[in-house]
């Protein structure tokens, strides 16, 4: 396979290509333990009460009250209690019953003199929760500021979340921001980004299958892969390469390039990359290349003790 400086001209720009370099990282915990907790719950007004845990209704109340701040979250002015009724077939009584529930537990509220209900501050403080369950260690930070001065490109660093990819510290600075749409936090349109593909790239294939299933393959750019067959092929040479690259999938006229952070055991756990113009990768390809698989390994080794 021809090295990473070897471009070929491609739908997208550029398609790079890289010799296979195994990188022995380590890791054991890529955030710190999580600080923040919640104040302890209030009384439910009975979303689940023990006739409703027999009978199983509990866990329909529960999914359908997910429901419910899915719905309100997703409505920029927040909805009336008879648009939701309506929206997810609800009886009037069932509606009004969740209804008060969220909002004694502060996940959803009404603004005075309206009836529109829009969501809460519990729902805030579960982002803020989340947030800090993400937070990487020092050490780590570190690693990805020296990356980010050494490469003049912000970096990340991402880990998986359960089945789900997350974007868990960003180096950046104002000469070399970071990606507008990337924020710590859940990563979306993970298939068109080189840490998705690369993190993805390390599961079977029925693993990416239900990732796709779940979160589908929207196409964001005219270059972004979003056919399965394609996409099983880019992550074919991902696993060879152990090295991810991507050109415009994401956001027209940038690309992207990300190395792999592992376990003890050798397993994927995360990813470091890069951010940078597309029109600049040709020539910064084998510096950008190196300066990505240094600092995942340096992530993977600084966390390992």
């Amino acid at each position: 396979m021809p090295a990473i400086s070897t471009l070929r001209a491609g739908a997208a720009g550029v398609t790079p290509a890289s010799h296979y370099v195994r990188i022995p990282g380590e890791v054991r915990s890529l955030g710190r333990p999580a600080t923040a907790t919640r104040p302890a719950p209030r009384r439910s007004i009975g979303v689940m009460s023990a006739v409703e845990r027999r009978s199983g209704a509990g866990i329909q109340s529960a999914e359908r009250a997910l429901r419910i701040l899915e719905l309100v979250g997703a409505a920029p002015t927040g909805l009336t209690a008879a648009e939701i009724a309506e929206r997810l077939g609800l009886g009037q009584s069932t509606a009004y019953r969740l209804l008060a529930t969220l909002q004694h537990e502060d996940y959803l509220t009404r603004q005075p003199g309206e009836h529109r209900y829009i969501l809460g501050r519990s729902v805030d403080q579960l982002g803020r929760a989340l947030q800090v369950q993400l937070v990487a260690t020092d050490p780590v930070r570190a690693v990805l500021r020296a990356l980010h001065d050494t490469a003049h490109a912000p970096a990340y660093l991402t880990v998986f979340r359960g089945d789900d990819i997350a974007v868990a510290h960003i180096a950046d600075s104002p000469e070399h921001p970071r990606i507008g749409q990337l924020h710590v936090g859940f990563a979306e349109a993970s298939h068109t980004t080189a840490f998705g593909k690369l993190m993805l790239a390390s599961r079977d294939d029925a693993a990416v299958a239900r990732f796709l299933e779940k979160r589908g393959a929207a196409r964001l750019t005219a270059a972004s892969v979003t056919d399965v067959a394609t996409l099983r092929e880019q992550l074919d040479e991902v696993r060879a390469q152990q090295l991810a690259v991507e050109v415009e999938e994401y956001l027209p006229k940038l690309a992207c390039i990300a190395a792999p952070v592992r376990s003890p055991a050798g397993r994927v756990v995360g990813a470091v990359s890069v951010s940078v113009s597309a029109k600049d990768l040709p020539s910064r390809a084998w510096e950008l290349e190196r300066a990505v698989r240094r600092g995942a390994w340096q992530v993977s080794a600084r966390v390992a003790g």
